[in-house]
């Protein structure tokens, strides 16, 4: 949807041209925008661009005498990305708000056609691992939460019939310059926070989804007020420090990230991010889950070219082997527990969630791969259980034409749900997990 679109704005300031806000600065500057940047300190200047150094307190709200520079005036879009300063001591509480209200004033006196403001889904502030979306409510609590609150209700009620305006959520935002992984490589200090959910975005994936949005919105197409940004493959803390000691060549024991703290007090977020919105109008993310993310970092050895079926190939293979040696009184034990287990609530939920986990996780190549040898496998069962001849009946045998006709055995619709549920075992939550796999938990290898 995106390379069909070519609305863009021809003149755009950016408020906090950070680590954000200055790369998406220059990525319009690339497609022959003039932008204009703000931060507080002295910057350079993106190509055919204005670099500003000011202070947005000194800007006011919209019916604040004085007269703005003119070098913040005549702009069509206006995005505020900014962020306080640790190293300066900013306070929370006047730095998103004093910001909102300076983008608002700038967006008016501009006359700006749209105007776009990054906040957080740290707004929502659920600590119980729920699933959020767009129209979860907020419950932030804490300084910085009540100030991007605050914020982002002075934006909001900017919107004009001339004027649209965005909030656009994201949540573990992280690229060059901002690795991750050293969070996760202390485990002991992560225990009591092992099943914690959390989210993450790529940048320049974040700076597409502003791109993408600003585009639609100068197109004159629906586009929605509330956005959250994520890559849509929440991770508990425990499997991203599985990840980190695999993208470290460390060995991590399951057992080195089982729960034996007590959790402490909720001092984060602990939720699940949908995307729906952004979803709806075209955008989906390039790097679609951490591993992938690692990897453009620099952590080559989570590769996939010797993990066929991704990171959970070992496991796969166990898998397979092992049913290719249950006994057939074991296979029509499965069977029955499969037609009991398939009319279930549950199992249709985990069922939905197992799809929507593999294509967020962009594991469809790994799905495909561990789909043919099990399918292989149930034909030649089949034939052999009904008499046909067939001297195929391993996991890793190759096709014939006869074969390939056979029907597949009872025992293939169970299997092939365990099969899925395996390979994105990182990815899903433990209870889907276990429903999937309960008909033939006995061959899944333990976590």
């Amino acid at each position: 949807m995106t390379s069909e679109l070519t609305a863009q704005p021809a003149r755009a300031l950016v408020l906090g041209a950070g680590w954000l806000g200055q790369p998406f600065a220059s990525s319009l500057a690339a497609d022959g925008v003039t932008v204009t940047t703000v931060r507080r300190s002295e910057h350079e200047r993106v190509r055919g661009g204005v670099a500003l150094s000011f202070d947005l307190a000194g800007i006011g709200a919209v019916d604040e005498p004085g007269d703005l520079p003119l070098a913040l005036l005549g702009h069509d879009v206006i995005v505020a990305a900014v962020a306080p300063s640790r190293a300066r001591g900013d306070d929370y509480a006047d730095t998103y708000p004093v910001a909102a209200r300076a983008a608002v004033r700038i967006a008016v006196q501009s006359r700006a056609r749209a105007l776009l403001w990054i906040s957080s889904t740290g707004v929502y502030g659920y600590t119980d691992g729920r699933e959020i979306t767009e129209s979860s409510p907020r419950s932030g609590r804490g300084e910085s939460q009540t100030a991007l609150c605050t914020a982002e209700d002075i934006i909001l009620a900017a919107a004009t019939d001339m004027r649209c305006v965005g909030v656009m959520r994201a949540s573990g935002l992280y690229g060059p310059g901002r690795d991750p992984a050293p969070r996760y490589r202390n485990v002991e200090a992560l225990n009591g926070r092992f099943d914690h959910w959390l989210n993450f975005a790529w940048r320049e994936d974040v700076i597409g989804a502003m791109r993408h949005w600003i585009t639609c919105a100068l197109g004159d197409l629906a586009v929605p007020t509330i956005m959250n940004v994520s890559d849509g493959t929440p991770m508990t803390v425990a499997e991203c420090a599985r990840l980190v000691a695999r993208a470290d060549g460390r060995d991590l024991p399951a057992q080195a990230t089982r729960q034996t703290a007590p959790a402490p007090e909720p001092t984060r977020s602990n939720q699940r991010i949908r995307t729906d919105a952004l979803r709806a109008i075209g955008w989906t993310p390039a790097v679609p889950n951490l591993r992938a993310g690692l990897l453009q970092l620099g952590y080559h050895r989570l590769a996939s070219r010797d993990q066929p079926y991704g990171p959970h190939t070992a496991d796969v293979r166990a898998f397979l082997r092992d049913l290719a040696s249950m006994s057939e009184d074991a296979m029509v034990v499965v069977c029955g527990q499969w037609e009991r287990l398939r009319s279930q609530t549950e199992f249709a939920r985990a069922d939905r969630t197992l799809g929507e986990t593999i294509v967020r996780a962009d594991r469809e190549a790994e799905r495909d791969a561990a789909a043919g040898p099990l399918l292989r496998m149930m034909r030649a069962r089949e034939a052999a259980r009904s008499g046909a001849d067939s001297d195929d009946n391993t996991a890793d045998s190759g096709r014939t034409d006869t074969l390939a006709e056979q029907p597949l055995h009872p025992i293939s619709e169970p299997a092939l749900a365990a099969l899925m549920a395996l390979i994105v075992r990182d990815l899903l939550p433990r209870e889907v997990f276990a429903v999937l796999t309960s008909p033939l938990r006995d061959i899944v290898a333990a976590d």
